[in-house]
């Protein structure tokens, strides 16, 4: 049995849809039972990582976790009470769906916070996996409404390249390692297969559908501002910042890995099949 967290979002639905299909018998943890997603094979169990003492009955009998939840400043105390309760529960393994800036001495404060869950759950005794995606590409279809309504994405991130994922070939490599052996105490940086800066998605963009769309190179500053009347937590901003300056640096250390291909046997979905995928969505449709 697979206990799912963050099973209502991209990757976790993803991962339910894939276990559902192959028959794997597979729990979802969720807060609002109205979110649930039915599913042959998948139980829904109602559970909160805020709240500790909801746990036990949703953990009990899983032998393995699947851990993701949101990336605010919470993050670290939520998937630290899904440790402590898989260990409760006697589980064997938890694959973890981490970043790929998680080191103690990365500039985004979500690498950090990445990299705290990691050395704990390395230290648990349980079995693990880790998950390092990159920059993923849901995050341009954040900006549709920007295409929508002003023809542009904005980015402080110059014209430095980064090679996007999507979400559901994190959740096709999630699948793997949680029903195939040989995965145990491995980290998997998960990337897409071309490294593109957010001028060429731009123009990807445009070009799928039959408009101009314009990069607009922010300054950290502009960056921060507009992040800020989007409503986002401050730690993100500064995550966003740091990841942009990295990327603006031309991400020096950036490494595009076959994982997805070798673990999953098919090839990466490219930027340009993904925004294929969601032309109306960037249209404005």
């Amino acid at each position: 049995m697979i206990l799912v967290t963050g099973g209502t979002g991209v990757i976790g639905s993803e991962l339910l849809r894939l276990l559902s299909q192959a028959k794997v018998p597979a729990r979802a943890l969720v807060r609002d039972p109205a979110k649930a997603q039915k599913l042959p094979g998948i139980t829904w169990v109602v559970g909160d990582l805020a709240k500790p003492e909801t746990l036990k009955d949703a953990f009990e009998g899983a032998k393995s976790l699947f851990l993701l939840t949101h990336y605010y400043e919470d993050m670290v105390e939520l998937q630290h009470n899904a440790i402590v309760a898989a260990r409760a529960a006697g589980m064997k393994h938890v694959v973890k769906v981490s970043a790929f800036a998680a080191t103690d001495h990365s500039k985004a404060p979500i690498g950090q916070w990445h990299h705290r869950i990691e050395e704990e759950l390395k230290a648990s005794g349980m079995a693990w996996t880790m998950l390092q995606p990159h920059h993923f590409m849901t995050n341009l279809v954040a900006q549709a409404g920007y295409v929508a309504k002003e023809g542009a994405i904005y980015s402080p991130s110059g014209d430095g390249k980064i090679p996007y994922v999507d979400p559901r070939d994190v959740a096709a490599v999630a699948f793997v390692t949680l029903t195939q052996p040989g995965h145990d105490g491995k980290t998997y940086v998960v990337t897409g297969s071309e490294a593109l800066s957010y001028r060429q998605a731009a123009e990807i963009i445009g070009a799928t559908i039959g408009k101009e769309v314009r990069f607009v190179d922010e300054t950290p500053e502009q960056a921060r501002a507009r992040r800020v009347r989007e409503g986002v937590p401050p730690a993100v901003i500064e995550s966003v910042l740091a990841i942009g300056a990295y990327q603006r640096a031309g991400g020096k250390t950036v490494t595009i890995t076959d994982t997805i291909a070798e673990l999953t046997g098919r090839p990466a979905q490219t930027v340009a099949g993904f925004v294929k995928e969601n032309a109306s969505v960037f249209a404005g449709r």
